[in-house]
């Protein structure tokens, strides 16, 4: 069995794919990776924290600053809203959850996800594109919104997403939810 890389020390790399695999737009791969969060899906805070797992779609030159990117999404409380992230040719793409809007618990979040990727990474300037992610294995509903994440016809971009998340279940994991500790009376 191989180990998969460590990329962060804030984000677990459940996953792997090194390079291209397969012909889908311009060498595409993808890594999966597990991220503690404090707020559920409804972006509610939490009294314990969860698992949340996410990918990366990488494009032919796997640019590793895109973690970068994910940490500052994750220090600053933004990442749990995510399900994907992909960076081609000097552009971030966010997918969201559907039906989940951050702007609900935070007002600036989309300005506060550009700004984090124009300043990721010193010396270059990314934009950040935003779309949404429905699970939805056949897409019968169409309701995914891949926003460019890789270059090629959106039925195979959606078909390429739903298998990941049909082989990794992304996003919340319910069965993470830690009970919080509770002390006796007088103890602090």
């Amino acid at each position: 069995m191989m180990t998969p890389s460590i990329y962060s020390q804030f984000l677990a790399c459940l996953y792997d794919q090194a390079e291209p695999v397969g012909d889908l737009g311009r060498g595409t791969h993808y890594s999966v990776f597990r991220s503690v969060e404090w707020r559920d899906l409804d972006g509610d805070f939490r009294d314990s924290g969860r698992f949340h797992d996410f990918a990366i779609v990488w494009d032919e030159d796997h640019d590793t600053r895109v973690i970068a990117f994910a940490e500052q999404l994750h220090m600053h409380g933004l990442l749990w809203p995510i399900v994907f992230i992909g960076e081609r040719k000097g552009m971030l793409t966010v997918l969201l959850w559907r039906d989940v809007d951050p702007v609900r618990e935070r007002s600036d979040w989309f300005d506060v996800v550009k700004e984090l990727a124009e300043n990721a990474v010193e010396c270059d300037v990314w934009k950040a594109d935003f779309g949404r992610f429905h699970r939805d294995p056949a897409n019968r509903q169409c309701l995914t919104e891949p926003a460019g994440i890789i270059s090629d016809s959106d039925e195979l971009v959606v078909a390429y997403l739903q298998v990941i998340d049909v082989l990794w279940q992304l996003g919340e994991k319910k069965r993470a939810v830690y009970k919080p500790i509770t002390l006796p009376v007088g103890i602090i």
